[in-house]
């Protein structure tokens, strides 16, 4: 398994968790990675703040707003967030000094 499908799995996992209805989230853990969520499920804000939430826990990083923004673009998909989340990862492994600062 890559790194990559490591990722996409565990978004599966984290937005049903992150769902206030997971019945109607699990649908999530079937579709393809390059699928719009919200054609999948209700991907609503509040879903959208809590997978938020659980991501930066989950692999300690900072979600900053132009990687959210550039993930979000043209519909929210597993993959946007999968490489989202390499991404910062990535940068916060090389990175000096507190990440909130960006």
């Amino acid at each position: 398994m890559t790194a990559a499908a490591a990722v996409v799995g565990e978004l599966r996992t984290l937005i049903v968790t992150a769902a206030p209805d997971p019945a109607q989230a699990a649908a999530v853990h079937g579709c393809p990675t390059d699928v719009p969520l919200d054609t999948v499920m209700p991907f609503s804000s509040v879903i959208a703040l809590g997978v938020i939430v659980a991501v930066e826990d989950r692999f300690g990083i900072v979600v900053t707003r132009s990687a959210l923004q550039a993930a979000f673009a043209g519909g929210a998909t597993l993959q946007k967030l999968a490489d989202m989340i390499q991404r910062l990862r990535g940068d916060a492994e090389s990175s000096v000094g507190d990440a909130r600062s960006r």
